[in-house]
């Protein structure tokens, strides 16, 4: 992805999401194990909640992909990820997924972990704890799925059960520096 393009994703997650803007640390850099940056994500990584009137049924496994990163900023004590769908809720945004106190030794994070809450799961929009699976209304163009990893300069202590602006308010004073990847989905 074009940096100029990374730059307008960022922006929009910082708006919609009202996390603060930080600057990438140089070379500092999150992927998504097993897709590119904006790939297009299949069916079976959708949402898996079953409703009576199928409105939430995508069919999938609503398990959260692995993340890598590298060359994080001197100094991280610990890591906070969070993921906004900025064109969910009519364009007012969904929190899809929040996840902190990650040890500042860490490289990634599994499926394994995330499955496992081996690291804190915040709670998204809905009050969903843990990770909740793209699954936008059919006919949508293709949503676009952010993933904000943030450095901290703080130990990973934050308590349990925050949501998306508990986490930003927590870590506001303590980032280090900040990283992104996209991906997208469309329901069909």
């Amino acid at each position: 992805m074009r940096i100029a393009d990374r730059l307008f994703i960022l922006a929009l997650a910082v708006f919609f999401a009202g996390a603060p803007a930080i600057a990438n640390a140089a070379g500092f850099a999150i992927s998504t194990n097993g897709y590119a940056d904006d790939a297009m994500l299949p069916a079976s990584d959708g949402y898996d909640k079953m409703s009576s009137d199928n409105v939430h049924s995508c069919g999938g496994t609503n398990h959260a992909p692995g993340f890598s990163w590298v060359n994080p900023p001197a100094n991280t004590q610990s890591y906070a990820i969070l993921e906004v769908d900025p064109d969910g809720a009519g364009g007012h945004g969904v929190n899809h997924w929040v996840i902190y106190n990650i040890p500042g030794t860490a490289t990634g994070i599994s499926t394994a972990d995330i499955a496992g809450a081996k690291f804190t799961p915040g709670r998204g929009t809905g009050d969903l704890v843990g990770y909740r699976g793209p699954c936008p209304p059919v006919g949508d163009a293709p949503h676009h799925y952010i993933v904000t990893l943030y450095a901290l300069g703080a130990p990973p202590t934050m308590p349990a059960g925050l949501d998306h602006d508990g986490v930003v308010a927590a870590i506001k004073d303590h980032i280090l520096g900040a990283t992104t990847t996209v991906f997208r989905f469309q329901r069909m």
